[in-house]
């Protein structure tokens, strides 16, 4: 079945649709949290919210063809709710541990290049971090979940110009911290 028949299906109550789209959504869903609030425990309570909230109002969805656009909506508004309310930072420390309890274990051959992935990894994870709440959900639905510009426009509720602009003031900022981090500047080709 696909999504939008499962979110028509959702729609009239059906708990089996919804717990099908739940488990469709909730791996994405919970890194885009977690990307944005860096904290584990508040990305679980955003995902959680955010499926109660979808399901209570489920009745307000007006076309199941755009699930995907409004659960994201409802997951950046409660993400950044949450931000706020919290206002604090997790030392990055905190958050590198946390992604080392997720990762699989490595061959041998590729140690080198898993090492220098992470270290890279780890320093651009940073710099999201350090971006201001809005810039870095753009950065993320962008480039972490692949949506479009499109689509992040009706998720953030603003015009597409004001996304694009928040990608690129973002990837600028990323640029300059990235540079400062290696001192000299390196080939991220993330963010050409």
């Amino acid at each position: 079945m696909d999504e939008t028949e499962l979110a028509r299906q959702m729609k009239s109550g059906n708990l089996e649709a919804f717990e099908a789209l739940m488990d469709e959504y909730r791996p994405k869903a919970l890194r885009a949290a977690y990307l944005i609030s860096g904290n584990f425990a508040d990305s679980e309570d955003i995902v959680q919210e955010t499926f109660v909230d979808c399901y209570i109002n489920r009745k307000k969805l007006k076309n199941p063809g755009a699930f995907m656009s409004w659960f994201y909506k409802i997951l950046s508004r409660n993400a950044w709710r949450i931000c706020r309310r919290a206002k604090r930072e997790q030392p990055s420390e905190e958050v590198i541990q946390e992604e080392k309890k997720t990762q699989d274990g490595i061959s041998d051959d590729g140690i080198l290049n898993h090492v220098v992935l992470k270290e890279e990894e780890t320093a651009l994870f940073e710099a999201v971090r350090k971006l201001p709440v809005k810039q870095r959900t753009v950065i993320i639905l962008y480039y972490y979940n692949e949506m479009s510009v499109k689509e992040i426009a009706q998720v953030c509720g603003c015009m597409e110009g004001t996304v694009k602009s928040r990608l690129y003031h973002g990837k600028e900022k990323l640029k300059i911290m990235l540079e400062d981090h290696e001192k000299g500047g390196a080939p991220w080709t993330i963010l050409s």
